[in-house]
């Protein structure tokens, strides 16, 4: 689910409705959902409240580069 409605989940409540409803229509057909750009704890809380099924964000982890993950797996 694209950071336009991620980023502002706590903030603004048509976000969290839209946001809502996405989830709700792909879980009807077996799509598996992912927030992007959770960037705080209370985003974070409301996208585990949706039953998102995947995060990524600065608050989950940094963005690395392909070397950085190339030698984090050596």
């Amino acid at each position: 689910i694209d950071a336009s409605m991620i980023r502002n989940l706590d903030s603004d409540r048509n976000c969290r409705i839209i946001t809502e409803t996405i989830v709700n229509f792909a879980a009807k057909m077996g799509i598996s959902t992912v927030a992007e750009f959770v960037h705080s704890q209370g985003v974070y809380d409301i996208v585990r409240e949706l039953g998102i099924d995947f995060s990524q964000g600065y608050f989950i982890g940094q963005p690395m580069s392909s070397d950085d993950i190339f030698r984090s797996k050596e």
